[in-house]
């Protein structure tokens, strides 16, 4: 086991974090969709997961349960999630999107999209192949790494 090229993937993500952060939130206006960040985050955690419980969605999006359940009071009543108890344990809360939730984050990635394309349009195309493979290969490992 090199110990040494696992060192320096861990710094490397010390510096990808603050900047793979600062690009996709820079590109989301708040004001523009009159959601937070917080919201934005369960927003897109349920897309891309879809059903959960208040448990999962809080670890998904590391924070307390208490701030995740604060998100998703907002969230239902905007019309974005619905709750529903299971049935066989009503203390659990699942909770997903909504049809009004879905044509939203169609339209705020599409425009998150743009904004990135346009960020992204002074690189080669080259150098956006390299980037593509290189993030397909970290998603991999980041995937075999948290057991998803």
């Amino acid at each position: 086991m090199n110990n040494e090229i696992r060192t320096g993937c861990i710094m490397q993500f010390y510096e990808i974090y603050p900047l793979s952060r600062k690009l996709v939130f820079d590109t989301f206006d708040q004001k523009k969709y009159h959601v937070t960040r917080t919201q934005q985050i369960v927003l897109l955690s349920l897309s891309v997961c879809g059903q959960m419980n208040m448990s999962q969605l809080a670890s998904k999006i590391n924070t307390s349960n208490e701030q995740a359940t604060r998100a998703v009071a907002q969230l239902v009543d905007m019309g974005f999630i619905e709750r529903t108890h299971q049935p066989d344990n009503r203390r659990v809360v699942n909770i997903s999107l909504t049809e009004k939730a879905e044509s939203f984050l169609i339209k705020m990635k599409t425009d998150i999209r743009e904004d990135l394309l346009q960020l992204f349009s002074e690189v080669s195309d080259e150098d956006m192949g390299k980037l593509y493979n290189a993030l397909v290969q970290v998603n991999e490992v980041l995937k075999q790494v948290m057991d998803i």
